[in-house]
This record gives structure tokens, C-alpha cells and sequence, in this order.
């Protein structure tokens, strides 16, 4: 299976697209995801490029109906280009979205709710763990009092999980916990962040670019 641990969504948006042959097929243009008995997880990607309208005619698709293909079908992801384990003549025929099935640049729009409906934020980007699961870069208001109050400095962003999530719909994101939980477990893991770098000859990694909410095993 391929990997992506650590990768941003915004890192990989227009990269290229590689199929078995060789050739150059089109480039990322967005993410889906699933979110079906209370988990979330990559499912396929979206994409554009110049090849689109042939592949688009090629498997007698609507053209208002983007093609991707699933994660399956991906041998690696490497120098910042997605290589492909098929011919592009053997994507499969795209589909409408179900109901469980969101884009992520539609879920950019959703507003993230506490498990008492109180507004916290919006997603900002989406980082992956090497399950292939879907962490949430957020932001908002809530977000940058709990840092301020915290002393946390700027370039480090708060983090959810996807097992934080309750309910997904394409317009609201609710969260599981109340915003005073939030704020505990942000807490926490600031401690748990300071004594990590307090330990002699510790060198700042990719973890450190993030509060995490919640550990994950998954998650380095």
C-alpha cells in the first residue's frame, strides 16, 4: 500500500498524475472522503488536466462529472508525483458522491460544532497518518484564544483527529466533545508537547508543527 503519512491535502493539490505507462494523465485536484459508522477515511482522488475531456469521452462520462479513481489503484506517492499501479484506459467510470462521501474542498465550507452545537472553527487543510486517515488542520476564534491562553506560539496549529468527529454532513462537522473538553485535552498536550522538547537533544520534527488533540498510535 502506498504511503502518505504526513502530507498535506494543500502539498499535494495540483501535483501530477502518473499512470502505469508512463505518461503524464492529469494532476490532483481534490480529496473524497467516507465517514460511515463513525469513521472517516480516504477514499479516492479527484482529477483535472489537460487528458481530462479524453478520458472523460474515452468512458462515455457526463461532462459535469469529475473522474477519480480510487486509492487502490495508486502504486506511490514520490518527488511530489502520484504514480498509478493502471493504464489511465482503465480508470474506473466515475460516480456521483453518496450521501456518506464528501470532497474536501466542499468540507473547507462546513462549520465545526461542539457536541452542545456551539461554533469553534473551520477545516484549513487535512494531513493523513499511515492508515491512511484523515487528521483535521482547523482553525478559528475558539482556536486562538485556547492558544493564546496557552502561550503557544503561532506557527503551530491545532490538530483533530477523526474519531472526534460525531456527525459529518456537508455542511456541519460536530464534534463529540464540549468545548471545555477541548480545552482540557488541549492542555494536555501542550504539557505532554513541552516535555517532549525539554528532553535533552530532542530535535523539532513534523510532529512538532502541531497540538495534536488526542494521540493516535498511527501518528508520529
Amino acid at each position: 500500500m502506498f504511503q502518505i503519512a504526513n502530507v498535506k491535502f494543500s502539498s499535494m493539490k495540483n501535483k501530477p498524475i502518473v499512470d502505469s505507462n508512463g505518461d503524464k494523465i492529469g494532476r490532483i485536484i481534490d480529496f473524497h472522503f467516507t465517514h460511515t459508522d463513525g469513521k472517516m477515511m480516504f477514499s479516492s482522488i479527484v482529477m483535472g488536466g489537460s487528458r481530462i475531456e479524453e478520458f472523460l469521452e474515452s468512458i462515455g462520462a457526463k461532462n459535469d462529472i469529475d473522474p477519480f479513481f480510487s486509492i487502490d489503484v495508486i502504486d506511490k506517492y514520490e518527488n511530489d508525483t502520484l504514480y498509478l499501479k493502471v493504464p489511465y484506459q482503465k480508470l474506473t467510470k466515475p460516480v456521483k458522491l453518496g450521501d456518506n462521501e464528501f470532497r474536501l474542498s466542499n468540507l473547507g465550507n462546513c462549520e465545526i460544532i461542539d457536541v452542545d452545537s456551539n461554533k469553534i472553527g473551520k477545516i484549513k487543510d487535512v494531513i493523513f497518518d499511515d492508515k491512511h486517515r484523515p487528521w483535521f488542520i482547523v482553525h478559528g476564534r475558539f482556536f486562538e484564544e485556547s492558544f493564546e491562553k496557552l502561550g503557544i506560539k503561532a506557527d503551530i496549529d491545532p490538530l483533530i483527529p477523526p474519531e472526534f468527529i460525531k456527525q459529518l454532513t456537508k455542511d456541519v462537522m460536530t464534534l463529540k466533545y464540549s468545548k471545555i473538553q477541548l480545552k482540557t485535552t488541549a492542555e494536555q498536550e501542550w504539557e505532554e508537547f513541552k516535555r517532549q522538547l525539554a528532553v535533552k537533544g530532542t530535535p523539532e520534527t513534523f510532529r512538532h508543527q502541531f497540538l495534536w488533540y488526542g494521540q493516535s498510535e498511527q501518528v508520529k
